[in-house]
């Protein structure tokens, strides 16, 4: 592999990995902290965690998602730095 390549696999992987975190950690604020709190404000409803199928749903969300915008975020930065 030549180093350019080399340096642009690991800008896309950082880029990946930054999203995907990104996104793991606001999903998971959201349905453990904002979502109860919401529920229990507005319905004075006792709140559940998700079924381990929609745990499974969010997580290739947060997964696809951080993929899709890594991408996509590498490639504007690559086009607009003229690289």
């Amino acid at each position: 592999m030549k180093p350019k390549t080399s340096f642009e696999l690991f800008r896309w992987m950082y880029y990946v990995l930054l999203w995907l975190i990104v996104m793991g950690l606001g999903v998971a604020i959201i349905e453990l902290a904002v979502g109860p709190a919401l529920q229990w404000l507005l319905n004075d409803i006792p709140y559940r965690l998700p079924t381990w199928e929609r745990a499974g749903r969010m997580t290739l969300f947060i997964v696809f998602m951080g993929f899709f915008a890594g991408t996509v975020t590498w490639f504007c930065e690559k086009k607009a730095s003229g690289r």
